[in-house]
C-alpha cells in the first residue's frame, strides 16, 4: 500500500463498508486517464484517475471515510452537463495517480462488477 495509508491513524478495514463502497463506485464512479501538460512538460502525461460526482456531498464524505484516502470532497461546482437552469450544483471525490488508483482497485476488487473491473484495469495498463 502507498505510504499515505501507512501513516493513517485509526483507519480500519470494514468489509461491509468496502462492499457498499464498491457498489457505489460500480454505479456512479468512473476510472479514466487524465491528460496533463505544462510549460515545463509540453508533452501530455497520462495519469490514472477515479472520480465520482454527486449533488449531495454527504455520500462522498462517507465514501472518503470508508476508503481513508484520496482527494477531499470538492465543490460545489456548476452542473453544466444539464441545460436546466435549476440543475443542482455537484460535488466531486477523486483518487489520482497509479499507486492510489491501484490501491482503490485492490480494496474494492472483490465486490466490483466486471464493467468497472475492466475499466480500471485498462486505465492502469495504459500507463504501465
Amino acid at each position: 500500500m502507498p505510504a499515505k495509508l501507512n501513516r493513517m491513524s485509526g483507519w480500519v478495514v470494514d468489509r461491509e463498508l468496502l462492499a457498499w463502497a464498491a457498489g457505489f463506485v460500480d454505479g456512479e464512479g468512473s476510472f479514466y486517464l487524465q491528460t496533463t501538460s505544462s510549460a515545463k512538460r509540453p508533452n501530455c502525461l497520462l495519469r490514472p484517475r477515479f472520480e465520482v460526482a454527486q449533488v449531495d456531498s454527504r455520500i462522498l464524505h462517507r465514501l472518503k471515510g470508508v476508503l481513508g484516502f484520496g482527494a477531499g470532497v470538492n465543490g460545489p461546482y456548476d452542473n453544466k452537463k444539464h441545460s436546466d437552469a435549476k440543475a443542482s450544483p455537484i460535488y466531486t471525490y477523486s483518487v489520482s495517480g497509479f499507486e492510489d488508483v491501484q490501491t482503490l482497485m485492490a480494496l474494492l476488487w472483490t465486490w466490483l462488477g466486471p464493467v468497472k473491473r475492466e475499466q480500471a484495469k485498462s486505465v492502469l495498463m495504459e500507463v504501465r
